[in-house]
């Protein structure tokens, strides 16, 4: 029988699947940093800084329960701010276009994942980032982990039985 803390941790092969994932992430979009110009590579270091915030004032949120969200919702709103830059980085506009809102949003979610991955974080993995920060893991679900997290869990615990 596995321990609570177990789980509440992602299982070995969803952890290694976040780190690839994200390692992989990072590999794609490092070199695109000494190919774009500087003010777009700083435009989107700044970019992660405030996604940081962002998503640490979600975490607040979310784990004081002061914003009501359910795991799936929650999950949907936090990956659909990540997506959200991503597209209007395509754009003109001022502080996000010119592919700094997509450059910031693809290393934030990279950098995340590996993270997710080392911590054994289960769940939203652009949650990782403030759950470190903060000492305490958020409750929202991951879009893409969570069924493989419990596929994982349900065969290891049919293998052992």
């Amino acid at each position: 029988m596995q321990s609570a803390q177990q789980a509440r941790q992602a299982p070995p092969v969803g952890r290694a699947l976040r780190v690839l994932l994200g390692l992989a992430l990072m590999v794609y979009v490092a070199p695109v940093y000494f190919q774009v110009p500087a003010r777009v590579s700083v435009g989107s270091l700044l970019l992660i800084v405030g996604l940081i915030g962002i998503y640490s004032v979600l975490h607040m949120a979310v784990s004081q329960r002061i914003v009501p969200l359910g795991s799936g919702f929650g999950a949907i709103v936090a990956n659909g701010l990540l997506v959200v830059l991503y597209f209007i980085g395509a754009t003109g506009l001022p502080i996000v276009g010119g592919g700094k809102g997509a450059l910031a949003a693809v290393t934030f979610l990279g950098i995340s994942l590996v993270v997710a991955g080392v911590r054994a974080a289960p769940g939203c993995e652009v949650m990782a980032i403030p759950g470190l920060l903060f000492g305490k893991r958020t409750e929202l679900a991951c879009l893409i982990f969570s069924p493989l997290d419990r596929l994982e869990r349900k065969l290891r615990s049919k293998r052992r039985g």
